[in-house]
């Protein structure tokens, strides 16, 4: 039988029984669904800044004044990146920028001085570059950030940086670990390197973000171009 009830083209929701008119339009109950919806925190973020941001809201990292919130940096350098995030509670830098006085010095290579199982959440942003030579260090990335000479220098700061990590984590404690991969004439996929280093120490790897760049990679135009650009880099989320 024809429904004469709603005009041509309406009907009934079936869950809140009320007509729907305008088939073009949602029901109210599935407009109040999507307002429900939470979040959906990608893998993929368009700033460091954004990744800090989602990993708080992911682990909830509580530092030792109580409040979610990072407890370490130990290579703060100007902090660039927390512009939303409250800082560290601890900051280290092996050469502090003038003007933040907050900021302590300490080469990682000598350690970090806190006691064990004494933090939960470490950030970590350390040099990726390496392989000086020719005018590398004249390059404007190599005077921004410092360059590893070698790939064996890389590694042995690395390794001694996640051996330090592991010891000030409390269980549970959580490192976010940037790198990025590099190409110099050949690519090294640092990350991969990185992860597993973590497992041989007793981490977990718990996540893996990527940070897309929109732009500003710095590259010699007068040479052929024979690898793929990196645009990206990652950010392991390590896991005591």
């Amino acid at each position: 039988m024809k429904n004469t009830l709603f005009p041509t083209g309406s009907s009934i929701c079936p869950r809140h029984k009320q007509q729907i008119v305008d088939f073009n339009q949602p029901c109210i109950c599935a407009r109040q669904d999507e307002k429900q919806k939470p979040e959906v925190i990608k893998s993929i973020q368009n700033s460091d800044r954004d990744v800090l941001k989602a990993v708080l809201q992911l682990y909830k990292p509580i530092n030792v004044i109580g409040d979610i919130g990072f407890d370490l940096d130990p290579c703060f350098s100007t902090g660039k990146f927390y512009e939303d995030v409250e800082y560290p509670i601890t900051k280290y830098d092996k050469n502090p920028t003038e003007g933040y006085n907050q900021v302590l010095q300490n080469d990682i290579l000598n350690g970090i001085p806190l006691s064990d199982k004494s933090v939960s959440s470490i950030v970590f942003d350390p040099p990726f570059m390496f392989g000086t030579h020719g005018q590398t260090k004249n390059n404007i990335m190599t005077k921004r950030f410092t360059m590893f000479d070698s790939w064996d220098e890389l590694e042995l700061m690395y390794k001694k940086s996640l051996q330090e990590f592991y010891r000030v984590l409390k269980k549970g404690g959580i490192v976010a670990f940037k790198c990025q991969d590099y190409t110099d004439s050949q690519t090294t996929l640092t990350h991969c390197y990185v992860h597993n280093w973590a497992l041989e120490i007793g981490f977990k790897v718990e996540d893996l973000f990527i940070m897309a760049f929109k732009g500003g990679r710095v590259w010699n135009s007068n040479l052929t171009q024979k690898h793929a650009r990196k645009y990206h880099s990652y950010w392991l989320i390590l896991k005591k």
